[in-house]
């Protein structure tokens, strides 16, 4: 008898709700897209650039003193939305931002020569 009122406990204290976060109120799964960043950073001899800095997903990265033709690091991942930025303070280099969703090849979104490039990621 105490084995039957300890089992019936368990079996109705027992929560049955199941909530599931990854689907929306249509029924649909909520797909967490991830992004990375490449910047690309270039002139050619006999220019040079210095003094950059890029927008990443931990913050800004700065890059100063140093005298330079060819830079590039990709961050991620990032979100939807995220403001891919660069800026230069010496120089007019060629700026490539490129962008890459989940384990998709990166694609090029922008091409700029000067000393500032942004681009808002929105696919």
């Amino acid at each position: 008898m105490i084995f039957s009122a300890l089992a019936f406990l368990i079996f109705f204290s027992c929560n049955k709700e199941v909530i599931d976060n990854n689907e929306t109120d249509n029924n649909e799964p909520v797909i967490n897209d991830n992004y990375y960043v490449k910047y690309v950073i270039s002139c050619y001899y006999p220019l040079i650039f210095s003094n950059w800095s890029v927008t990443t997903p931990d913050g800004i990265y700065t890059k100063n003193g140093y005298q330079t033709r060819h830079w590039e690091q990709t961050y991620g991942p990032c979100k939807k939305g995220f403001r891919c930025e660069v800026q230069v303070g010496n120089g007019e280099p060629t700026i490539d931002i490129f962008v890459a969703k989940n384990q998709e090849p990166f694609a090029l979104k922008i091409t700029k020569t000067g000393n500032s490039a942004s681009y808002t990621i929105d696919f």
